[in-house]
């Protein structure tokens, strides 16, 4: 059996429209109350804790996992304002999962990604807290969270980043680019191209989605926030709502099954409309 890589994204912990852990104390020192929405979220979110196996060899935090203080609405839609106190509870949620992750010379091998600056503040400093907390790795300049994550496991090489271009039709395109994008950097600095590439992208809240071409696949991996009012008043709605909600694993093989080295394991729920 191979490893096990599993990347969760855009949390947005801390919006009305994203998930908050039960029996957590706000910053006001109130308990917070959740809203329908939120107890859907967190029962999908139990039902997923329950799914994924019991060894983690790798945990991708790949951006957004605090909502930030949404300064555009005037804090509107939160139902916590402090961004620290944000970070104190996508740990809470996240520790179940933490706690199945490997170590490697006492190192668990979690690794974060640096979300939008709207959300998690410039230089991420939000999500540098959460790291903090969840003693993430750090990247090659003292930061928990990476704008842009290289990691080889196995002889596969992940090429993992929160940003991604977005269209409302032809949605495999964007990855399709990101493949084709690739390749042309490293032709223009004379590499071989790796035998076997996944490139995870997220950001878009638009569902999961992969394109593949022969040992090379691009994945844009769903959200955990329901559709909020900037998403349903900033463009027609229909084109908006996200397919599902969830995150996305990745079992590495040892040795090709079939020509792949990576099968993607999805974990998708609905999106309530």
């Amino acid at each position: 059996m191979g490893k096990f890589l599993l990347t969760i994204s855009d949390i947005h912990v801390g919006s009305s429209f994203g998930m908050m852990p039960n029996d957590f104390c706000i910053s006001t020192g109130a308990e917070v109350s959740l809203n329908s929405g939120q107890d859907y979220l967190l029962s999908c979110w139990e039902h997923f804790l329950g799914c994924l196996p019991e060894k983690i060899d790798v945990l991708v935090l790949n951006g957004d996992m605090v909502e930030g203080q949404n300064l555009a609405e005037q804090c509107r839609g939160l139902v916590e304002v402090d961004p620290n106190f944000q970070a104190r509870a996508a740990a809470r949620l996240l520790e179940p999962i933490v706690e199945r992750v490997a170590k490697v010379d006492g190192q668990r091998q979690v690794y974060m990604t640096r979300g939008s600056r709207y959300h998690v503040g410039r230089g991420g400093r939000t999500e540098e807290v959460l790291g903090l907390i969840l003693e993430a790795v750090k990247g090659p300049h003292g930061a928990y969270a990476q704008s842009w994550l290289r990691l080889p496991v196995d002889g596969v090489l992940f090429d993992i980043a929160h940003r991604q271009s977005f269209t409302i039709r032809y949605r495999s395109m964007p990855l399709e680019r990101e493949i084709s994008f690739f390749l042309e950097r490293v032709g223009r600095q004379r590499k071989a191209p790796p035998d076997h590439l996944v490139i995870i992208r997220s950001h878009t809240h638009s569902g999961y989605r992969m394109y593949e071409e022969q040992y090379r696949m691009a994945v844009s991996t769903p959200c955990w926030k329901l559709q909020d009012d900037y998403a349903q008043t900033s463009i027609t709605p229909n084109r908006m709502l996200p397919d599902n909600i969830g995150a996305v694993g990745f079992e590495i093989y040892s040795e090709e099954i079939n020509g792949k080295r990576v099968q993607t394991i999805p974990y998708l729920y609905s999106h309530p409309e």
